[in-house]
């Protein structure tokens, strides 16, 4: 998977983007906010100097991107959905025989489907001629990370929508037993991860990773038994946001998980972290379904004088295997 750099810098270069590189003509300028006084020479006439660097807030996404299925069966066609099929049970073949007899037939009634049907995302940022060119920041890279960005973190919002649906398993902090029972000191702690991976193996599903939130974290990181238990280093691959190991699990860190408050919760503020199990085959519960990738893009209009950077996306995300998630509910104190 490509990083963010990689792929903002991936845009097809226009012929017209050279001509409008930054103005060198304004090196610097008055700051006018130091002058104490009219004829005040030492103030006055104090020049700032810019940099042509942005520093970039921290950034929190791909990280779920890493956990699901992606199906791109509709890539490169003209279908505008996909229909996942999935396994509700293990069927139940009646094997009784009656000697000279036919043997019994079973129908297979324990398959099912879901429909996942693509919604389009079109964005863009337009930015004039006039203020490009006047920048010491090169707002147009810029803008080409920042659309980048963007998306992905929509991406990883709507995959994080789409995991909280399920229903099948939950876990609770502290002796709660439902959200409505949560209270200040349910918090997330080696054992109620324990509960949530037994919650994946009685449905048959081999735990592979937990996703928390760095509050969460926190709790863990004052918890010696989950210190001293979780494992780092290795030859395998390590995903985006994973700070180790425990019980076997990967553990990654994310602030995409949703905060709940009292509004949601009876009691105090809290999280649903999550554990996530693959199937037998090695497969997530959730598929991402592709029919356009982000393709982002760049082109600068004369008429009007303006940079403008667009991303096309299209994608549905569906849970398929609601027994294979375990929601954790647990509080932030």
């Amino acid at each position: 998977m490509r990083s963010i750099q990689e792929l903002a810098g991936s845009f097809a270069k226009e012929k017209e983007r050279e001509v409008f590189e930054l103005a060198t003509a304004e090196t610097s300028a008055s700051d006018a906010a130091t002058s104490t006084a009219q004829n005040d020479l030492g103030t006055d006439f104090r020049l700032t100097q810019f940099t042509d660097k942005l520093m970039k807030i921290g950034q929190d996404f791909r990280y779920l991107q890493n956990v699901v299925n992606h199906n791109t069966q509709l890539v490169g066609t003209r279908d505008y959905g996909v229909r996942l099929f999935y396994e509700a049970s293990v069927l139940d073949i009646t094997q009784t025989h009656t000697e000279g007899a036919e043997r019994n037939f079973t129908e297979m009634t324990n398959l099912g489907y879901i429909d996942a049907a693509v919604t389009f995302k079109m964005g863009a940022i337009c930015i004039t001629k006039e203020i490009a060119s006047t920048s010491h920041i090169d707002l147009v890279e810029y803008a080409k990370y920042a659309i980048v960005q963007a998306t992905e973190k929509d991406i990883e919002g709507d995959i994080v929508t789409e995991i909280e649906t399920a229903t099948a398993n939950a876990v609770y902090g502290g002796d709660a037993t439902t959200v409505a029972t949560l209270v200040d000191g349910d918090i997330l702690t080696p054992d109620v991860i324990a509960d949530a991976r037994a919650a994946i193996r009685e449905d048959n599903f081999i735990p592979a990773v937990l996703v928390i939130h760095p509050i969460q974290e926190g709790h863990l990181m004052k918890d010696s038994q989950f210190v001293n238990a979780a494992e780092y280093g290795g030859r395998e691959v390590v995903l985006n946001g994973e700070i180790g190991k425990f019980l076997a699990c990967k553990v990654i860190v994310t602030t995409n998980i949703t905060a709940k408050t009292t509004s949601d919760w009876s009691n105090g503020n809290g999280r649903i972290c999550f554990m996530i199990g693959k199937n037998q085959q090695g497969e997530w519960p959730v598929t991402l379904v592709w029919k356009e990738k982000p393709n982002y893009s760049y082109e600068f209009l004369k008429r009007w004088n303006n940079h403008y950077i667009y991303v096309d996306a299209a994608y549905d995300v569906e849970l398929v295997q609601d027994s294979g998630i375990c929601e954790i509910n647990v509080t932030d104190a």
